[in-house]
Order: C-alpha cells, then sequence, then structure tokens
C-alpha cells in the first residue's frame, strides 16, 4: 500500500532532491529549488512524496498553490509528477485536498517524461483528463551527449558544421559567464518584446530569483563581438546526467557570426567534461517557428513528445471554469500581442539583442531561445 504524504519545509530541504534523482523521469521543475524560485514570485509551494510499505519513495509531485477567496485554490505542477504514475490515482488527489485544507480545488500538471499509450490510459483511468487548452507545448527536442565529441558532432548536419567553422574563424570570443547581471539579460528580453510585440518574457524579478535559486545548477556561457559586446547568451540547467536548455538569445550582430553555433558548441563541450548524458533543448513549433526547429534538429537533437498537460478538481465544474480561464487569458494576450506589432517597434538603444519563446511567432533572429518558465509554463 502507498501513502501520499505532504513534506514540511525541514523535511524537504534534506530529502527531496536526493529523492527526486533516483527516479527515472526527473527533472528540475520538479526540483527544490523551482519550489523556492515560485515561493519568491508569490505562490506557495507543496511537496508530495508517495511512500510504500518499506518507507521508499516511489513517487513524487511537487506542486505551487495559489488560494484565492471564498475557499478556492489552484496548484500548477510542472514537470511531473515523477516516478511510479500508477500510485498518482485518486489517493494523490484526495491527499493534495486534504493536506491543503482548499474546499474548491483545480489541480493541472505537465508530466515532462516520453508520451507512451500506456500511461495516457493510465491517467485516464485514474481520474485525470486531459486539458482543453495548454499553457505549454508538449514539443521538445532531445540531444544525445552519451558519446564521445567527435560522434556528437558528426551528428549535426553538414551546414551546421560549416556555420560552425565560421564562427570560429571570425572575431568572437566565448566564455563562461560565471555572475551573470540580471539587468544585462532582461535587455536581452526587453529588446526582444520591443521588436516584435511580444508580451513579457521575464521581468527583473524572475530573472534575479532564477539566478539566485539555480546559480549551482545553472551553466551559462556568453559570446561577445570584437569590441567586447554581448551577442548571444546560452544557458542550461544541469541536473544529475541531463541538462535543459532555459536561456537562449542570439542578435542581428551575432547571427551574422554565427555565434548561436559558437556558442551551443561550446556548451556542449563543457558539459560533455561533466558526462552529461542528454539535453532537452526545450520546446519546438516547425510551423510557426521553423527556423528555431531547423536550428535544434541540424543539431541532431530527436523529437519529444511529453505526456503533457492533464487536470482534475474537486467539482467538475470547476475544470471547465479552469480551461475558460485559460483559454480566455491566451485570447486576450494574442491580441495584446497583434496590437503592440501594429505599433512602431522602440529599440532600447543599450542592446541589440533579439530573442523568443520557441512557442511564440517566427522572429528574424536565425536562434532565439526560452526563458525557463517559457519551458515550465507560466501562470
Amino acid at each position: 500500500m502507498v501513502i501520499w504524504k505532504l513534506l514540511t519545509d525541514e523535511a524537504a530541504i534534506e530529502i527531496w532532491d536526493e529523492a527526486l534523482l533516483r527516479l527515472d523521469d526527473y527533472t528540475p521543475f520538479q526540483s527544490y529549488a523551482w519550489g523556492e524560485y515560485r515561493r519568491a514570485l508569490g505562490w506557495e509551494p507543496c511537496r508530495w512524496a508517495a511512500f510504500n510499505e518499506g518507507g521508499e519513495i516511489v513517487a513524487m509531485m511537487a506542486g505551487q498553490l495559489r488560494r484565492y477567496p471564498l475557499g478556492f485554490g489552484l496548484i500548477w505542477s510542472e514537470g511531473g509528477p515523477v516516478g511510479d504514475l500508477s500510485v498518482c490515482d485518486d489517493s494523490l488527489q484526495q491527499a493534495v485536498r486534504q493536506t491543503t485544507g482548499v474546499k474548491r480545488l483545480y489541480v493541472r500538471f505537465r508530466c515532462d517524461r516520453a508520451r507512451r499509450i500506456e500511461d495516457v490510459l493510465r491517467l485516464n483511468s485514474q481520474g485525470w483528463s486531459r486539458t482543453w487548452f495548454n499553457l505549454t507545448t508538449n514539443f521538445s527536442m532531445s540531444l544525445d551527449l552519451n558519446r564521445e565529441e567527435d560522434r556528437v558532432l558528426a551528428a549535426c548536419d553538414r551546414n551546421w558544421r560549416r556555420n560552425l567553422r565560421r564562427a570560429n574563424e571570425s572575431s568572437v570570443s566565448v566564455r563562461q559567464w560565471i555572475n551573470p547581471g540580471a539587468e544585462e539579460v532582461l535587455a536581452v528580453y526587453a529588446s526582444m518584446q520591443n521588436v516584435k510585440g511580444l508580451e513579457e518574457q521575464q521581468s527583473l524579478e524572475e530573472i534575479e530569483q532564477l539566478l539566485k535559486h539555480f546559480k549551482q545548477q545553472l551553466v551559462l556561457y556568453r559570446c561577445d563581438d570584437e569590441s567586447g559586446e554581448l551577442v548571444s547568451l546560452l544557458g542550461w540547467v544541469v541536473l544529475g546526467k541531463r541538462a535543459w536548455a532555459v536561456l537562449w538569445a542570439t542578435s542581428e550582430a551575432g547571427r551574422k557570426l554565427q555565434a548561436s553555433h559558437a556558442i551551443f558548441w561550446a556548451l556542449v563541450q563543457h558539459c560533455l567534461k561533466l558526462n552529461v548524458e542528454s539535453c532537452d533543448l526545450a520546446g519546438i513549433d516547425p510551423i510557426q517557428n521553423h527556423g528555431v526547429y531547423r536550428f535544434k534538429r541540424d543539431t541532431g537533437a530527436l523529437p519529444l513528445e511529453y505526456l503533457g498537460e492533464w487536470d482534475w478538481a474537486s467539482r467538475p465544474w470547476m475544470r471547465w471554469l479552469g480551461n475558460w480561464a485559460i483559454a480566455r487569458r491566451s485570447g486576450i494576450k494574442q491580441v495584446e500581442a497583434a496590437l503592440k506589432k501594429s505599433r512602431p517597434a522602440k529599440v532600447p538603444s543599450t542592446t541589440h539583442v533579439s530573442a523568443v519563446d520557441p512557442a511564440a511567432p517566427p522572429v528574424r533572429a536565425e536562434f532565439v531561445g526560452a526563458p525557463l518558465h517559457a519551458a515550465a509554463g507560466k501562470l
């Protein structure tokens, strides 16, 4: 028999990440650090673990709780549950409801394990339902790093390798960015938003908290031109033997210098030395953002479909309300983006860097990437 328990903050800080890394489908969005990052942004982190009769943890779900008036509550779990999905039945749902004390509860998660029909059928039988409107994309690319460096390079498209040679012959310099400044990182996204009329991708507070709580896990590189100006940045979160692309942007000047190729390969070499076995290159949209998809595909990465977003509510009508609210929010932001695009763009003179969420409409930059919350969802 399996029992779900809500761990206290004191217990979680001691055992959570260690137990998480023992499960095959672990992800940084289920880590202790991610919960603390969300706490700094106004969420209440909740960490449930399923213990078997031997006292071992066989499944886990970290969720972020928002409480509302009249006994309403929302839980959003990014990357989970992880572990044995067969125990993620009504016992998990009831444990979530009882331990939070929320009477009217809507629960939504995005499971980042590869989609298998067995898992789909299991979740359906356990009372979970596929969401009608998704917060994030269910598609990504996975790069195999569990091989020698020359084999990783040989798997890249010929044109991609040629562009890498051009980058190495140019005047760019690539180095690990040990102490990044939040304002300089923010300038990358602010420029993109102004040029492309997109909604805010990252606030200064979000970037500051990401850099603070993922300081040990984030491997960040920067690429400068011959004058020392930032033209590209790339950051991967490394957890265990895997990595996840979370920050990625290249300027127009960097595009001409093939900076995205140079910085990508530098980070690959870094992770190979750490014995990282794979990297999730974040979301893809081959139709709306073919350029980003093509760059990732040409690195030798393979398409990946997540098990994706599912939900449950303490009352059936709350599922309708939750999905309706998310769909309405998405529609409003699409209209806002269209209105911004109709106005002349104002680009800050302090930077020329552009970036974009891979799930967003295509932009001119050759390679651009997703912030951490875009990969994981932003509410």
